[in-house]
């Protein structure tokens, strides 16, 4: 995995880091592991870098042992990150089996870890690297956002055929997110998804990219999202607020959890 995406690290200056993990990428929403996207959050779990990236800038700056930080929350630091995205597969290269730990437990490793999407192929060939470089990236997502077919936002997301039962068609969501930090609604249709629901992460630009039925579906944060501009104007983008009995169970999780 690594030897094939090594070089879009010596090819693309936006490109961060690469990412053998997914956070996203659970048994029921990752299902192809030739598959590669671009994500502004460092998932860790297994990653390279280059060596002038580390020396020139991280290095200098790394986190002492005095300081609160752990070391990948600090290397997803917007003004650490500056804008570069780390590549990861669609399909996990790792996994994570510890239940047990400083920050984990068995309830976390059950409900968050345990059904990750996990590898098991000899070797696959990685389809389409180019395709993962900026403006290249940019054409692609475009062009998914253009031929998708918006999906029925008066349904309930939680609902499992919420998603239709077909398999390659791309599909559309459209989900409040006022800024950058808006995560209430997204983090809501996460936990209806069954997937990472403690904050916000593997997005491109406001977008989340699923395999759901073996269907691609583009989740889009209106109106902060550059991609917001592919909702219908006559179509109202989905909220879902967060009960009060999961805000108090979700600051008891954040406290209790590091994930790395």
């Amino acid at each position: 995995y690594f030897s094939q995406t090594l070089r879009l690290l010596e090819e693309d200056p936006t490109v961060y880091c690469v990412s053998a993990w997914n956070d996203q990428g659970y048994e029921h929403t990752s299902t192809d592991p030739a598959l590669l996207y671009r994500v502004e959050t460092m998932p860790g779990l297994g990653w390279i870098l280059k060596r002038s990236l580390y020396k020139d800038e991280l290095e200098p700056k790394w986190p002492t042992p005095e300081k609160m930080w752990d070391w990948d929350m600090w290397m997803r630091l917007g003004e650490v990150r500056r804008g570069r995205e780390c590549i990861v597969p669609d399909v996990s290269r790792t996994y994570h089996f510890g239940s047990s730990g400083l920050n984990m437990n068995s309830y976390f490793q059950d409900t968050y870890f345990k059904k990750h999407s996990f590898n098991t192929l000899p070797y696959v060939e990685l389809r389409d690297l180019d395709s993962l470089k900026k403006d290249a990236y940019e054409e692609l997502i475009t062009d998914m956002l253009r031929r998708g077919t918006v999906l029925d936002h008066s349904q309930n997301p939680c609902e499992e055929n919420f998603v239709p039962d077909t398999t390659g068609h791309t599909y559309l969501l459209f989900i409040q997110m006022d800024h950058h930090k808006d995560y209430s609604t997204w983090l809501q249709v996460a936990k209806c998804l069954r997937i990472w629901d403690l904050d916000g992460r593997g997005y491109h630009h406001g977008l989340w990219r699923l395999n759901i039925k073996s269907n691609p579906l583009l989740i889009v944060g209106v109106p902060f999202s550059q991609y917001s501009t592919f909702k219908p104007t006559d179509l109202k983008p989905l909220f879902m607020e967060v009960p009060d009995k999961e805000k108090d169970k979700t600051k008891v999780k954040e406290k209790n959890l590091v994930h790395r």
